[in-house]
């Protein structure tokens, strides 16, 4: 079966740089306790995760140097700023 016979909603999102930066960043606000786990839908903080996340982002960032749109690089820079400074906060 081809994807092409699959409903949209079986064929899942779609895989684009936008998709993955948003999940990582998700995956990281789990690490930190802001959101739920969808499957327990209970919070758990993990401190190491979440800056292997925010790391994973930063690597991403070098890697992808001069190969984004402005609007990629703007999002892709706010998440890293927004998830270290979640992290600081959870330090003091």
């Amino acid at each position: 079966m081809s994807t092409d016979d699959l409903t949209p909603e079986q064929q899942g999102p779609p895989a684009t740089f936008d998709f993955l930066i948003h999940t990582l960043f998700t995956q990281a606000l789990m690490a930190l306790g802001r959101i739920p786990n969808p499957i327990t839908n209970k919070t758990h903080k993990n401190l190491a995760t979440a800056r292997h996340f925010v790391d994973t982002l930063k690597m991403l960032e070098q890697k992808t140097a001069g190969n984004l749109t402005e609007e990629e690089r703007r999002v892709l820079e706010e998440m890293q700023h927004q998830l270290r400074m979640q992290i600081l906060a959870e330090k003091e």
